[in-house]
């Protein structure tokens, strides 16, 4: 009974009610402008003359396809895209590989190299960025004619 009695003096000592707080806690966010990236020149390997080995077509971001074992003319580009994104942010540029296709033959596009204005991957003030992109075309040995086309793509992430 004393122990009861020693509880119940307690608690009205306490003024029977629990005590409360409350804390106001402070957030904040930045919202980044959305990257966009369009393709204004395609990619183009030109003309090639396949011969009774596999070789490789490397265009470079000027646009100037060339090969070791493969004759090459005609006109070539290398793909162009504008990039807008956040003012003055860097920002990464992978590649996956490409495929091209006429009918039932293809061929395969990596080994992709690229350029940028400004350099760095960074866009200017405004928040624009051109990108060139050349790559490697692996031609199989006696590659079918044909007109080949395909994609590959091009990631942008701040």
């Amino acid at each position: 009974m004393n122990k009861i009695l020693t509880a119940a003096i307690l608690f009205a000592g306490l003024g029977g009610a629990a005590h409360a707080v409350n804390a106001t806690g402070n957030a904040s966010v930045v919202i980044q402008r959305a990257i966009t990236a369009t393709q204004t020149q395609q990619m183009n390997f030109g003309t090639v003359n396949p011969g009774a080995t596999a070789g490789v077509v490397t265009l470079s971001p000027a646009g100037a396809a060339t090969s070791a074992t493969l004759t090459t003319y005609g006109t070539a580009a290398a793909g162009h895209f504008d990039i807008t994104a956040a003012p003055s942010t860097a920002l990464t540029i992978t590649f996956s590989n490409g495929t091209v296709t006429s009918g039932s033959n293809s061929m395969t596009i990596d080994t992709f190299t690229s350029t940028t204005t400004p350099t760095s991957n960074t866009t200017d003030a405004s928040g624009n960025l051109t990108l060139n992109v050349g790559a490697n075309l692996n031609v199989g040995a006696n590659q079918a004619p044909g007109t080949y086309n395909g994609t590959y793509t091009v990631t942008v992430n701040y």
